[in-house]
């Protein structure tokens, strides 16, 4: 998924690629070098670690830095969780690459974005 969203945002004009990490670990580095993107597309399923730890971290050290979580589950509960972390959106892999660019620009510009939407995010 990171090479298909990786060719997604650097064929989209307004957006430039920062960085990507394939682990939990590797994002840590950047982190810790102080390598904020504008915004942060997360997957909640890492090798070694979970995308909303990962995400509370982030939002600890950055407040207010935009996260879209991305993950294969369609249900409600994992949408509401990464809400609770502080993600301002949430969207599915199989969603449309149109799709994934707004949101992307949704949660950028500071608005939420959740696929399945949530009551707490309306």
């Amino acid at each position: 998924m990171r090479a298909v969203y990786r060719t997604l945002v650097e064929d989209a004009p307004d957006l430039d690629l920062a960085w990507s990490a394939s682990t939990a670990k590797e994002a840590r580095m950047h982190l810790e070098r102080d390598d904020m993107p504008d915004v942060v597309i997360m997957d909640l399923t890492l090798p070694d670690g979970s995308g909303y730890e990962l995400t509370r971290e982030f939002l600890q050290r950055h407040p207010g830095l935009p996260v879209l979580v991305v993950s294969a589950h369609h249900e409600k509960s994992y949408a509401q969780e990464a809400w609770e972390c502080g993600a301002r959106g949430y969207l599915v892999k199989d969603s449309s690459p149109h799709e994934l660019l707004h949101a992307l620009e949704a949660v950028r510009s500071g608005e939420s974005y959740f696929k399945p939407p949530i009551d707490a995010a309306v």
